[in-house]
């Protein structure tokens, strides 16, 4: 990380121009990793697989795409992709939007929405997800779970958990509370105006924050997500990241959030370290899964 300024209360103020120099958070103690959920996908993966071949599908792929009469009805079916922000204060990455504003390269494979393996077949279908929901259906002499192979690989690697309503829901609930308290912090909402005001100089509108940039119905996002990047969209992108790097527009930000969270871990201790434990629970069933 980079250097760093002080905040009014003397805490530290890091020094933001890249993804890489964003320290984590305080609730990132509480949240499955990139690496936690990464295994957590391959485990189910490869226990939906095993439980697939007792139903005689041995070739069955890990991660399979839907089948054709799932992924049709009557043509080609459209769906409206959400996109977010690469960090939750913002994009950082100038020669992306140089190029491509607030999109990305529309020649991409995917659209960086991933690809998939070869699709399910239907009967396939039928027995991952017991598609009919047919009680005392039997494949093979095996009796298909209630909710197919795929919910037995869930329900199995959150064996053991108390709560997991509250294992998935209440830190990313928390956090999105905390976040809208930041931007009420006196030295955020001052950062933001300074950007904001930094952007309009620029020559681009004036936006109350950066995801309401991000989000400006003038892109024209499509049904995957992707921009219509007009030299507008791409200049306002520029714009955006430069003052937010001149100002330190994340530094302050991500410090009023830090700020929020470690006060409200503190008031909220108890609920937030069931979380850990339970979390815990599943990361040593991902491990035996794996047969880490």
């Amino acid at each position: 990380m980079s250097d760093t300024s002080a905040y009014t209360d003397g805490s530290r103020v890091p020094k933001v121009e890249s993804e890489d120099d964003i320290p984590e958070l305080p609730l990132a103690r509480y949240e499955f990793s990139d690496s936690d959920t990464e295994r957590l996908t391959r485990a189910q993966a490869r226990v939906a697989q095993r439980c697939m071949a007792d139903f005689g599908f041995t070739d069955f792929p890990l991660d399979p795409a839907l089948p054709r009469s799932v992924n049709t009805v009557g043509g080609a079916v459209g769906m409206l992709v959400a996109v977010a922000m690469s960090t939750p204060f913002g994009e950082l990455d100038l020669d992306e939007a140089r190029r491509f504003g607030y999109g990305w390269d529309p020649k991409s494979s995917d659209g960086g929405q991933g690809k998939k393996d070869r699709a399910m077949t239907d009967a396939e279908y039928r027995v991952f997800y017991n598609a009919d929901r047919a009680p005392g259906l039997t494949v093979k002499g095996h009796e298909v779970p209630g909710t197919g192979c795929y919910g037995k690989a869930s329900t199995g690697l959150t064996k053991g958990v108390e709560n997991t309503t509250r294992m998935w829901t209440y830190t990313s609930g928390r956090a999105g509370a905390l976040a809208k308290k930041a931007l009420k912090d006196p030295e955020v909402s001052e950062a933001l105006r300074t950007w904001s005001t930094c952007v309009e100089d620029k020559g681009s509108a004036r936006y109350e924050d950066r995801e309401a940039a991000f989000h400006d119905k003038a892109w024209h996002r499509g049904d995957d997500g992707n921009t219509r990047r007009t030299q507008r969209e791409r200049t306002t992108a520029v714009a955006d990241i430069e003052c937010a790097r001149e100002h330190n527009t994340v530094g302050v930000w991500w410090a009023g959030s830090a700020r929020s969270q470690t006060a409200d871990v503190k008031s909220h201790r108890a609920a937030y370290e069931a979380v850990r434990r339970d979390q815990d629970v599943v990361r040593a069933n991902v491990r035996r899964a794996l047969g880490d």
